[in-house]
């Protein structure tokens, strides 16, 4: 959801953003990960897990491996923060959000 109000806003914007929610993380579907980054040149990863060792940290080594010269931008990284999972009050302030998405994103087309 949050990837796709991102791609939203994007939109009123005028920028175009292709997501691609992996239903599974095991196993995880490199082949279409690695068609949308030939079609769109670069990957912003986001998941609430800690970007340390987190599963995006895996999918971003890998992309980066397969599709090094189709990426005209680094692949970029949007999770929790390293920090212990927080309380379940202060977890707004720990997962991703649409500023943080959105940040990414124009960090990415900036390259």
């Amino acid at each position: 959801k949050l990837c796709q109000e991102a791609a939203a806003a994007a939109a009123e914007e005028g920028r175009s953003l292709e997501v691609l929610d992996l239903r599974s993380v095991s196993p995880i579907d490199f082949d279409a990960i690695q068609a949308s980054v030939e079609r769109t040149r670069r990957l912003v990863v986001v998941h609430e897990a800690p970007v340390f060792f987190g599963s995006g940290a895996e999918i971003a080594a890998r992309i980066t491996e397969r599709c090094f010269y189709h990426l005209e931008a680094p692949v970029l990284r949007v999770g929790g923060y390293h920090a212990p999972y927080p309380p379940a009050r202060l977890e707004e302030s720990y997962l991703p959000d649409l500023d943080r998405v959105l940040d990414a994103v124009d960090r990415s087309l900036a390259y």
